[in-house]
């Protein structure tokens, strides 16, 4: 099954391209307020990479979010689109789920840094599907006297140093290179959920991907 995936939902674009199990290709550009016009920048470029054009591919994935509202409608219009007028499918996952089926060598205390305003972070643990976020302030001392294990994610983008420094050694902290999933492994996933049957709704706005319940009411700083 051929499948193009992206993730436009973090500071780095990525997408690539799969045929089955076999990673073909993958591009990262770091994002901007031209996201829009990266991501098809991107898409085009990986397509001619590989050769194939859009009518060539069999399955859309992506990530749904939680992530900045505009880039996760931007990715959500871009695979609905595409899965539209195409009559393919689309695979998706939070980007919880994301980090936690990446990390099959990693502890249950592993963390992963989703979304950022100021110095307040959205955290999930990744220990079990469905958990809770926690709110962490990074001047605050909550987290830091309860650190992960292990760190990863998107919100860790940028800010590494300080999250190294505010969890101390008992915590490891992925690269920044390792906090982003590639388009390329996305799109082997897309390829294994959907021959599988595993597949998104049309129907279904982003939003009510991984987002709990309260969301809109978390304390912001």
């Amino acid at each position: 099954m051929r499948t193009l995936a992206f993730d436009s939902t973090r500071p780095i674009l990525t997408v690539g391209a799969a045929d089955g199990t076999r990673a073909l290709g993958r591009k990262d550009s770091p994002a901007d307020r031209n996201r829009g016009n990266i991501l098809d920048q991107l898409i085009d470029a990986l397509l001619v990479e590989v050769g194939w054009s859009r009518s060539d591919v069999e399955g859309i994935g992506l990530t749904t979010g939680p992530g900045s509202l505009t880039a996760t409608r931007l990715g959500w219009a871009t695979a609905a689109g595409w899965a539209q007028a195409a009559g393919i499918p689309i695979a998706g996952w939070t980007v919880p789920d994301v980090h936690r089926r990446s990390l099959t060598k990693e502890s249950l205390s592993a963390t992963c840094c989703i979304h950022y305003r100021g110095d307040t972070f959205l955290l999930y643990n990744l220990g079990r599907a469905g958990a809770p976020p926690a709110v962490v302030h990074l001047t605050g001392d909550a987290y830091a006297s309860n650190p992960p294990g292990f760190l990863t994610g998107p919100g860790i983008i940028g800010y590494r140093e300080s999250w190294v420094s505010y969890c101390g050694p008992q915590s490891r902290v992925a690269t920044e290179s390792d906090a982003i999933i590639g388009g390329d492994t996305l799109a082997i996933w897309a390829a294994e959920d959907l021959l599988k049957g595993i597949s998104l709704s049309l129907m279904n706005s982003p939003l009510e991907y991984g987002l709990p319940p309260d969301f809109k009411k978390l304390p912001v700083a």
